[in-house]
């Protein structure tokens, strides 16, 4: 079984997967193990920003030279998005640990950015997850639901966060098995993957997709560098860049071989081009769920390979990694304060 103690521990990432993929990886990228990242002493400040983490499970909010604020109590409490008006954020809390993610149940949350008002959007009965919000004025949570209809199936949805139980809208074409919401753009798109295995390993493409609740929507492909799997795939404020999770090896059952990238985005040529890796490969440790800076000048993830998980900041100007938390609880899901996924 997938107990709680286990999910801290990472266990619980490798069933949570956008898409994947067969193929070589671009030659712009460093070879694997290329990469030897060069740290900042812990405590440099090198941002004021502040950013909230899933924090031994515990949804908080801290930054440097700040006391750390935690939000919720229990210990199972996943992934926390900020929304852009900085007012609130959304998460995702486990009520029930599977063998496998299939048979987990877990229910969609939101909260006031200073802990008040945590309200429940969805009913528990499913495994919601990995939320994130609209950026284009609507304040919609999109949201992964994921075996409703097999193991192989993965759904989009809509919902606001002042609403209820039910009110959740399908947004990606249930003629596609699997389908899963990364980020929003301000103009309404979003950027999501899809994956089949219909036939033969698995093949990952990805799309923006504007949503039409009631009718399928608007599907236009983007050009990827690589063919592996990406997931867990973060759009920068301005919308020019990605940062993402690189799967070395399609493995889906571990993150062991996973190495984090930025590239360059163009939205309206819909291209990701000029992929950097900048973790290791390093099958000892886990670095995970990059997220940007408001002026993408630092890239936020989480990596255990301290031992414990901890946030970590990657500065882009001279390539230096900062420890960013204090080490004496797992802190992991790291998003910075009014920035959607």
């Amino acid at each position: 079984m997938v107990r709680k103690s286990a999910a801290a521990s990472g266990i619980v990432l490798l069933l949570i997967l956008p898409c994947c993929g067969g193929g070589e990886v671009v030659t712009a990228l460093p070879s694997p193990g290329s990469v030897q990242p060069q740290y900042l002493p812990e405590g440099t400040p090198v941002t004021n920003e502040r950013w909230t983490c899933s924090d031994d499970l515990r949804i908080a909010v801290g930054g440097h030279g700040r006391e750390k604020s935690v939000l919720t109590a229990g210990g199972n409490d996943f992934k926390p998005s900020w929304s852009r008006t900085g007012s609130e954020l959304t998460f995702f809390r486990a009520l029930r640990y599977g063998s496998s993610f299939a048979d987990w149940k877990t229910r969609l949350c939101v909260i006031r950015a200073d802990g008040s008002g945590l309200r429940e959007l969805t009913s528990g009965d499913y495994a919601d997850f990995n939320p994130t919000w609209t950026r284009d004025g609507t304040h919609l949570v999109a949201f992964n639901r994921y075996a409703v209809g097999g193991s192989d199936r993965n759904d989009i949805y809509l919902i606001s966060p002042d609403g209820r139980v039910g009110d959740e809208v399908l947004v990606s074409d249930p003629r596609n098995p699997y389908e899963w919401v990364f980020s929003g753009l301000r103009d309404g798109r979003l950027f999501i993957a899809g994956v089949s295995w219909s036939a033969g390993p698995p093949v990952a493409r990805s799309f923006l997709l504007t949503p039409s609740p009631g009718r399928t929507g608007v599907y236009e492909e983007i050009v990827r560098p690589t063919t592996r799997l990406w997931h867990k795939l973060s759009l920068s404020p301005s919308e020019t860049k990605v940062a993402y999770m690189l799967d070395l090896d399609d493995n889906m059952s571990t993150y062991r071989d996973v190495v984090l990238c930025y590239a360059d985005f163009d939205a309206a040529s819909r291209v990701v081009s000029n992929p950097v890796a900048f973790t290791e490969d390093d099958p000892n440790d886990i670095s995970e769920y990059p997220r940007w800076n408001a002026d993408e000048t630092l890239i936020i993830y989480d990596s255990n390979r301290s031992g414990r998980y901890q946030l970590y900041a990657y500065r882009l100007a001279d390539r230096m990694t900062v420890r960013l938390t204090d080490g004496r609880s797992n802190a992991q899901f790291g998003n910075f304060e009014n920035l959607p996924k």
